[in-house]
């Protein structure tokens, strides 16, 4: 095996900002950082670094805005997230911070992937799955290289898994009293109103945009429920649908809970993961516009063109599964057979996140302790 590869390299998305104009994905390129780094560490014989946002003249983060001639800001993020028009200098700055390396991101940009694609620089791309009901958080993985993408397969994670925990979860929310839902019904779930599958071109999409299909919808039901997103800087972007359609109901219970009820049929997303979750938990699921991400069961070079991911569970905290993927990159230590012991929300706590989860799961003990 040659000594190409001289490193290792963590980063995502180094470009996005928050208000206080610091780096809002540093806290999840450090979280990854952490949880991997001993696992690589055991897997392979490379210093270890990271990338993180910065705002300093040279940094890659200010050659990206420079190439679209603004300054930070959300709104520039939006811009440069998908942009297209590689020039050289930004490239060449993509070259000099990850030449000789192999990147591990946290949600990439589709900018630097681009970059990364055209310079022949291997990564390992990671997201947080949308179905987010299962005993603990799963992800998606996917490479720019193809021996590693064809090794992904070895590690996907059945969807008839995903169904049987669906049955599980929606059996626990069948127990609870049942909402006065008039008819047959669906939900508009609202979603962050800078959510980066919410980008479209410069900027992001609104409620406003789908007036139409709102009416539409609004007249295929008896009830259309709004439900805003518990975290949006802006609910009322989302309750605003309900002053346009008489049938219009607001709600704020929680989203597994309200597909346990028969008479919720669909939901409705601009792009939100909880469209896709529906799907499994028996209901029909519609976005308003394209999910930009793609997932797949199978290596295919029709799959590994668009980029899609692969599902994957809490494997990828193992050493062995980095032993095994980055053979076509440099060499190894032999494999241990050693995994972590399966435990519930183990990721979600690390990550201090547990998107509604804790309706279904940690609430409940506790309020069953307080009885």
């Amino acid at each position: 095996m040659s000594n190409k590869y001289q490193k290792i390299i963590f980063t995502g998305d180094i470009f996005r900002s928050n208000h206080l104009g610091n780096g809002s994905q540093d806290i999840n390129i450090n979280w990854l950082y952490s949880a991997l780094k001993p696992c690589l560490k055991l897997a392979v014989n490379l210093p270890i670094e990271k990338l993180l946002f910065s705002t300093q003249d040279a940094s890659l983060t200010q050659s990206g805005y420079q190439a679209i001639e603004s300054e930070v800001s959300l709104l520039a993020w939006a811009k440069l997230f998908k942009y297209k028009q590689l020039d050289e200098t930004f490239l060449m700055n993509v070259w000099l911070s990850f030449k000789n390396s192999i990147v591990i991101a946290f949600e990439l940009p589709e900018i630097l992937r681009d970059a990364l694609d055209t310079l022949g620089i291997p990564f390992v791309d990671i997201i947080i799955h949308p179905v987010r009901f299962l005993d603990d958080i799963i992800f998606g993985v996917r490479s720019n290289n193809r021996e590693i993408s064809e090794l992904f397969t070895d590690y996907v994670l059945p969807e008839e898994s995903i169904l049987m925990q669906a049955g599980i979860v929606m059996a626990s929310m069948s127990r609870l009293n049942r909402l006065d839902i008039e008819g047959k019904a669906a939900l508009f779930a609202g979603q962050t109103t800078d959510d980066k599958v919410l980008i479209n071109r410069d900027k992001f999409y609104k409620v406003s945009d789908f007036c139409d299909r709102f009416a539409e919808i609004s007249a295929n039901y008896d009830t259309l429920l709004i439900k805003a997103h518990p975290y949006s800087l802006d609910p009322f972007e989302a309750i605003s649908i309900s002053r346009l359609f008489s049938n219009c109901q607001i709600i704020s219970e929680n989203f597994y809970y309200l597909m346990s009820h028969d008479n919720i049929e669909a939901v409705y997303s601009i792009s939100s993961s909880t469209s896709i979750e529906a799907k499994y938990l028996g209901k029909e699921g519609y976005h308003l516009i394209e999910y930009p991400f793609r997932f797949t069961e199978e290596y295919n070079e029709a799959e590994f063109k668009l980029g899609s991911f692969f599902t994957v569970d809490d494997v990828v905290f193992s050493a062995d599964f980095w032993r095994k993927i980055l053979v076509p990159l440099v060499t190894t230590s032999p494999a241990s057979n050693i995994r972590l012991p399966k435990k519930p929300n183990r990721i979600r706590t690390s990550l201090r996140s547990f998107w509604g989860f804790n309706f279904v799961d940690t609430d409940i003990i506790c309020d069953l302790y307080k009885k």
